[in-house]
Formats: C-alpha cells, structure tokens, sequence
C-alpha cells in the first residue's frame, strides 16, 4: 500500500493490486454536455469525451479527481472504471474529469441519483466524508451498455 496524497484530510491511497480507494464528500458536478441547472460555476467540457463529445452529468456516471491520482498512479486514470459507495449502495462509474488540486469527491447528477443522493447542484450532494471511492486504473470503464475509452492526461 502507498499513500499518494492527503486532501481535505481523507488519505488517497494506492493498494498492491493497483486500484486507489480513498473516502471523500459527494459534490454533485454539472459539467459537460447538458444543462447548466442554474449552476454559476458549470463548464461545458469534461476532461474525458465519449464519441468525441463531453461527457453529459445528467446522464454520464462519472467522478472527478484530482490531478495527484491522475500524476500518482502507473495506470491510465481517465476512463478507467471506478465504483462508488454510499449507504451500502455501491454503483459503477467512470473517471470523467479532472478537478483542482485541493478538491476532493465530486459526482455527477446521473451517479447521485444511482447512489440515492439528491442530484441538485446546487443543494444536493453529501457534505460528510462518507462516500467510497475505489478506481481501477489501467481498466476501461463500462457502465451499463457504455464502454469509454481511456485516455492519457496532460493535467497540470
């Protein structure tokens, strides 16, 4: 096991089998493809594209991490899979897009409402550290019927 970087105090860490776990909030995300839901802070584009398109937040199951997981593995991130637990509930997601260094535990409106969270952007989310992360980098996501491609990142 190998610590690959500590943020907003919830350790990242890297395990022998190569996946990276870490707890964090769940910050419901808007980016990408669809609508802005009233979100002042919402961008167009996500880091990943499927069919050469941004993700979609209101469809796409996707979380975002940070650019220390990207830089701080061997395997590819983005695209890779990753599953997601809240309340016992746990549901399969891809790594969609790259956040900023100081920010942790971030989750689409479509992988909210898998989990059973309020999706509003603006009044949703989990605030507490209680949401499980677990990636598989190197492993191309499929969720569902969508198999994404992974992709290298140039994250800063």
């Amino acid at each position: 096991m190998r610590l690959i970087a500590t943020i907003e105090g919830n350790d990242i860490t890297e395990h022998d089998d190569g996946s990276v776990t870490f707890f964090a909030c769940g910050r419901i995300d808007d980016d990408g493809a669809g609508p802005a839901h009233g979100d002042k802070f919402h961008q167009g584009a996500t880091s990943l594209h499927h069919e050469g398109q941004p993700l979609n937040a209101d469809v796409d199951q996707y979380i975002v991490v940070p650019p220390q997981i990207i830089h701080g593995v061997k395997g590819i991130v983005l695209g890779c899979q990753a599953e997601v637990t809240y309340n016992g509930r746990t549901v399969p997601a891809v790594v969609g897009d790259i956040g900023p260094h100081h920010r942790l535990g971030e989750i689409s409106i479509a992988l909210a409402r898998a989990l059973g969270i309020n999706p509003d952007p603006n009044t949703g989310g989990v605030d507490s550290h209680t949401v499980h992360y677990r990636l598989l980098p190197g492993i191309p996501a499929v969720v569902g019927s969508v198999t994404y491609t992974m992709q290298p990142s140039h994250a800063a």
